[in-house]
């Protein structure tokens, strides 16, 4: 299995391409300069200095990303450690390939290294290769970071926006408006209001909303089903207190609303009675938890209705960019209830 098209090797970029290439060479270069400004005590020697590293430094970049384009067609989608063995692995052995004729040519031209001379010689050269390495792979680490973070982020308003724009779910909330037109003008008022307020937050271009805001776009999704399917088969026991949850808190947006989309569309539209839909929100020191919880749909419910638990993948990664290891989503089936948990801390 190949590596994707924009990806090298696990979170390095496309270093195939010509734009990668020269954008990488530019980077170790500068930091080639960098280091001989560091190590030159006087200007004496110092182009002569700079010349020599950055030959040195644009060589083995060269011959490495050569060689990391020919290993990212075949090894499959390493972790972020493998890639960083692979790749440091692969300067450390060409930097001591490089250093070693290096020490031959001296020893051609007369200029004769002592055993020691020969050791500081070889373990300068690696520790350059080293530091020059993890700063790109840093670097490059944080831009893959940032891409992750922004297509999870957009993927997941898509994902709502779609999911909740299919042609039958906004027929359905129209037609439902339509009903109730002529039958109360009140509630018709009220739901027109509800789906603005949610379709204004969806398309909100915002990393983070208030815990109050995420709430708000919640109750109106809910209202709007509540009309749909009608207060019988759709029963919501709100257990939280929002006199002592911190509602300015800022969070992600879209963290409950798709949960509580989840567990209506998977677990209560397919029951013919409908069911109890439960939504927890608690603090826990200097955490905030949040669970979901719904029936389980019957045996003979659609396929697609039960769920590919995808939405929840998403859910899940979407949690690790944003909070790394301090965030957790954990998923609990029984025999009568399905129930999805997480907590997030308090910034």
């Amino acid at each position: 299995m190949s590596v994707p098209i924009n990806k090298t090797l696990g979170f390095l970029p496309n270093m195939c391409l010509p734009q990668a290439i020269l954008r990488t060479v530019v980077i170790a270069e500068f930091l080639a300069v960098v280091l001989a400004l560091a190590a030159s005590h006087d200007f004496s020697n110092f182009f002569a200095k700079i010349g020599l590293t950055s030959l040195f430094v644009i060589w083995l970049t060269l011959v490495s990303v050569f060689i990391i384009c020919l290993i990212g067609k075949y090894q499959k989608d390493p972790s972020t450690v493998q890639t960083t063995v692979i790749v440091l692995s692969i300067t450390a052995v060409l930097t001591l390939i490089a250093s070693f004729f290096a020490v031959m040519a001296l020893d051609y031209s007369g200029f004769d290294l002592d055993p020691y001379g020969q050791i500081h010689f070889y373990l300068k050269n690696l520790f350059i290769c080293v530091l020059i390495t993890l700063i790109l792979l840093r670097y490059f680490y944080i831009q893959n970071q940032w891409e992750v973070h922004m297509k999870a982020d957009t993927a997941a308003k898509y994902d709502a926006l779609q999911s909740r724009m299919r042609p039958h779910f906004l027929f359905n909330s129209l037609n439902t408006v339509a009903q109730l037109v002529h039958m109360d003008a009140d509630k018709a008022e009220d739901a027109i209001l509800d789906l603005a307020s949610f379709m204004r937050t969806i398309l909100d271009k915002r990393n983070r909303i208030s815990l109050r805001e995420e709430l708000d776009l919640t109750v109106s999704y809910l209202n709007m089903e509540g009309l749909r399917l009608g207060k019988h088969r759709l029963t919501i026991v709100w257990d939280m207190n929002q006199a002592t949850l911190p509602m300015d808190m800022d969070i992600p947006p879209l963290l409950l609303q798709p949960l509580v989309e989840n567990a209506i569309y998977h677990g209560i539209q397919p029951r013919k009675d409908g069911g109890t839909l439960g939504i927890s929100l608690y603090e826990q020191g200097d955490s905030l938890g949040v669970s979901v919880t719904n029936p389980i749909p019957p045996d003979n419910a659609n396929a697609h209705l039960k769920g590919n638990h995808i939405a929840q993948e998403n859910m899940k990664k979407r949690l690790q960019l944003a909070y790394g290891d301090r965030a957790n989503l954990k998923i609990e089936r029984t025999a009568h209830q399905y129930r999805v948990s997480f907590t997030i801390p308090k910034e």
